[in-house]
């Protein structure tokens, strides 16, 4: 009846497919309890089949060694102790498996923080504590006084019994407690074990020391050891009552396994309480493997619980990956979206440069066609006259010669000259004429040089002529451009000119000379700024001055470097003079586009431009080109 109720137990749902996820997470699996039972009967049925387990009986008779030798007395001493020898190796079996047990129970707090495993892997462990102290005293490795015939029985008994009730307690104290401290406070769960170690130590602490023990065994009674049958009933109660309620409220592949473990328990108390009548018998050998079985249960329940909580963490981990590559993967596709977004927005922002660039060119090439083309007409205008002035200058001054030759002649051939003649020459000063007419016509000659000078430099200043690239001569675009802004030069201002020998460079000669104008205008416009400002300091002694060098560097770049010592640039805005329609010019004095395109032409030929500055010192542009 008793193992009808335990088969219902420990099979009972297992053909549920609904209960199966349930089952797996807080069951042992139906071919381990298959097992269990297996083991558990067949010492049974091997008894059925003629196989007896109980341990050889040699008698001991002192007068039957006195012909033997030192080591044949050994030998047979090893014989009359198989029995003792077997018992000890099981027992510590047993205990070893309490051992394991317990250490796998702090393992498994340590990692999932659950005292109920470790609470009842310590009441196990000092249940086998107490089998280990019943057995070194058996063997007298410690120190007893009762006859071992009394002390085994009686001590195995008290051992089943705190066995049983130990891990009674044990469960109680979670199934009735309701603070959730005792679960996974550390420092209660060691206040249990020390009691339990101390109840252990001391219940075989008692049994060592008394002379007189209680009988334990009965041969002629049904009940051959009365003392097994109350750990027997407690071990049925147990496992009917107890245990599943715990099981109950703390569903666990360990909790499932305690219930089974009082399967191989009552089994082996069956045996105990109705079959051994002596040491080392057959039902007492075979009572003492099983109690190694009734350990080996709860600890398989902790390691299986243990490998599926390793299994569940494997696959939450597993799962974590994955969802940390889906994640990654998604960050990726979202970088290499806004990566591309931001290489959109780049390339509007370079075009909306490129346009900004393009709209600045297309206005300075309008603006300056236009005033090529109107310097070019003024230019050809002004040439023609010019040159009809300057080609009659020396037939003037010619005629004008020979004419005064022709009147002195008169004057000597006809010193008496008529009244109305004489007159006439009083009239026009004719000595003055005579020594001024050739300075004036000297004069003329110096102002048609200079008016062709000007149209010369407005032609090639303009070079509408030469849109494709052509060797030129920096000077001459320099000078050129010096000529057109000789007004402002001459007021006040010193030029300097330390020109160097210089090659020839291929280039647009138009472009270049643009970048010049811009330059040299700037400079004089910041001279003059501070030509005003220094006109209002006593006895200043500032002279504006712009200087203007060429020469070539070690590379062989062609350097022309523009220097004034005028009002200069603050050093917060020089990484800005570059930019288009940037000024520091008054509105209506400057449109912010003559130094962007000065630089967008220099990089147009490969060249460079720079600039170093301080304020009220002065400014300096450096151009290289190659």
């Amino acid at each position: 009846m008793i193992l009808s109720i335990f088969s219902f137990l420990s099979l009972n749902g297992f053909n549920s497919k609904n209960q199966q996820l349930y089952l797996a997470k807080t069951r042992l699996t139906p071919s381990l309890i298959l097992s269990i039972w297996v083991i558990c009967l067949l010492p049974f049925v091997l008894n059925l089949c003629g196989i007896n387990f109980a341990s050889p009986e040699m008698s001991f008779n002192i007068s039957d060694y006195q012909n033997l030798t030192h080591y044949e007395i050994v030998d047979h001493l090893h014989h009359s102790l198989s029995g003792s020898f077997t018992h000890t190796l099981l027992e510590w079996s047993a205990f070893c498996a309490a051992i394991f047990t317990v250490v796998l129970a702090f393992t498994y707090f340590k990692l999932q923080r659950d005292g109920t495993i470790l609470v009842i892997g310590i009441a196990l462990f000092c249940a086998g504590i107490m089998d280990a102290f019943h057995t070194l005293v058996a063997d007298r490795l410690i120190d007893a006084v009762a006859d071992n015939r009394d002390l085994i029985p009686f001590s195995w008994a008290i051992c089943r019994l705190a066995n049983v009730l130990l891990t009674m307690i044990g469960v109680s104290i979670f199934i009735f407690s309701k603070s959730k401290k005792i679960k996974t406070n550390l420092t209660i769960i060691l206040s249990i074990t020390c009691l339990f170690g101390l109840i252990s130590y001391f219940v075989i602490y008692f049994c060592a020391t008394q002379n007189v023990l209680p009988q334990t065994t009965f041969p002629n009674s049904i009940v051959t050891r009365p003392w097994d049958f109350i750990p027997l009933i407690l071990f049925i109660i147990s496992g009917v009552f107890i245990y599943p309620r715990f099981d109950a409220k703390y569903p666990s592949i360990f909790s499932h396994a305690l219930i089974i473990s009082t399967i191989p328990n009552i089994i082996t108390q069956i045996h105990m309480t109705f079959g051994s009548t002596a040491l080392f018998d057959n039902d007492f050998n075979i009572a003492h493997f099983l109690k190694i079985i009734a350990y080996l249960v709860p600890l398989s329940g902790i390691i299986l619980d243990y490998s599926y909580t390793y299994k569940q963490l494997d696959r939450a981990n597993l799962s974590l990956n994955q969802t940390i590559v889906e994640q990654e993967e998604t960050a990726e596709a979202l970088k290499e979206s806004e990566s591309l977004l931001k290489v959109k927005n780049e390339e509007l922002n370079q075009i909306v440069i490129e346009l900004k660039n393009t709209q600045t060119q297309l206005i300075q090439t309008e603006k300056m066609s236009s005033l090529g083309q109107m310097v070019a007409g003024i230019a050809h205008e002004i040439n023609n006259p010019v040159n009809f002035i300057y080609g009659n200058i020396i037939h003037i001054e010619n005629y004008s010669q020979e004419l005064i030759e022709l009147i002195n002649l008169y004057r000597e051939k006809y010193p008496k000259a008529d009244q109305d003649i004489e007159d006439k020459i009083e009239e026009i000063d004719l000595d003055f004429l005579e020594s001024d007419l050739p300075k004036m016509l000297n004069s003329i000659q110096l102002g048609a040089n200079r008016i062709r000078e000007m149209v010369l430099s407005l032609r090639n200043f303009s070079r509408l002529d030469e849109s494709e690239v052509k060797e030129v001569n920096i000077h001459e675009g320099l000078d050129s451009t010096l000529v057109i802004l000789n007004n402002k030069i001459k007021q006040g201002i010193k030029l300097i000119k330390n020109y160097g020998n210089l090659p020839l460079i291929e280039c647009y000669p138009a472009q270049l000379n643009q970048v010049w104008m811009n330059l040299i205008n700037n400079s004089l416009d910041a001279l003059e700024t501070r030509k005003k400002e220094e006109e209002k300091i006593e006895n200043s002694d500032y002279v504006p001055t712009l200087i203007i060098t060429t020469k070539t560097n070690e590379d062989q770049e062609i350097l022309v470097i523009i220097k004034d010592n005028g009002c200069g640039l603050p050093e917060d805005i020089q990484d800005k003079i570059f930019d288009p329609f940037f000024t520091t010019k008054p509105i209506g004095k400057g449109t912010g586009l003559g130094l962007a395109i000065c630089y967008q032409i220099i990089e147009k030929h490969q060249g460079k431009i720079m600039v170093s500055s301080n304020h009220n010192e002065g400014t300096k542009f450096i151009v290289s080109l190659q």
